[in-house]
């Protein structure tokens, strides 16, 4: 359907898992994607992904914590195409499951960098272009374990639930300049982070039994990438024109039952 014909989209963290799939979607649907990613490898085999299907790509190695290299991408990208149309801050890591009792500030402090910090980051270097434009989409990820949480990494549910205020915020901020502001949360997901200690969660027996079998999950099944960057892909489209400062919730139902 072209939704995003020449779009300018950048998506951090487009390497792989949901960032990836959001890429690769956004290409599909006529964009021009600029992948922000620091591991080299999977940057060059989604940039390539995207290249053989017949799309636009612009893959760009960096580590998104390091201010003054983000603010040459987003520079560069605007030399070359004219403007930035939608950023999706999807990067982030899943740091050790610790509690309060037994986290480092170090882990903290990473996780908070990579997770929120590069939100504040990526936003505040797009957003000048698109006031300029007098347009935009500014979309983020955020995770159900931002209002919800496991009673574990702390740092992890923090990030999140502040990318949810902070989504408000700017919502608010750059709503007279016609810039859209949301954020997904997304549940369980099937990604290169749903594994802790080298085991899938999502595959576990007990979350077999409890959140599929059981019904925990309403859909009775994990989420894949897919069934966030469609989501993403509305938000970024014409079709959403009158929606901003919102949490869409992707996990199947989970957060529904109790």
């Amino acid at each position: 359907m072209a939704l995003l014909r020449d779009q300018v989209c950048i998506v951090t963290g487009a390497g792989q898992g949901l960032g990836r799939s959001i890429a690769l979607e956004m290409a599909q649907e006529g964009a021009v994607v600029a992948l922000l990613e620091r591991n080299a490898d999977t940057l060059e085999k989604a940039s390539a992904e995207i290249k053989a299907a017949g799309g636009k790509a612009m893959p760009y190695q960096l580590d998104i914590t390091d201010y003054e290299v983000y603010g040459k991408v987003v520079a560069d990208l605007v030399a070359k195409q004219g403007r930035i149309d939608v950023l999706v801050n999807n990067a982030a890591i899943n740091p050790p499951s610790l509690t309060i009792l037994n986290d480092t500030l170090e882990n903290w402090r990473r996780t908070i960098t990579i997770n929120l910090e590069s939100v504040f980051m990526g936003s505040k270097l797009v957003a000048p272009h698109m006031v300029a434009k007098k347009q935009g989409r500014i979309i983020s990820v955020a995770s159900i374990q931002g209002f919800a949480s496991s009673g574990e990494v702390g740092s992890y549910n923090a990030a999140k639930g502040a990318i949810i205020a902070y989504t408000q915020s700017m919502a608010v901020e750059l709503g007279p300049y016609n810039i859209l502001v949301n954020a997904v949360a997304p549940g369980f997901m099937r990604t290169p982070m749903s594994f802790v200690n080298g085991v899938d969660e999502t595959e576990t027996p007990d979350f077999i039994e409890w959140y599929v079998k059981r019904g925990k999950i309403p859909l009775r099944r994990t989420g894949f990438p897919e069934d966030v960057s469609g989501t993403v892909i509305f938000l970024a489209s014409s079709y959403c024109r009158y929606m901003t400062g919102q949490l869409l919730v992707v996990d199947g139902g989970l957060m529904t039952t109790f």
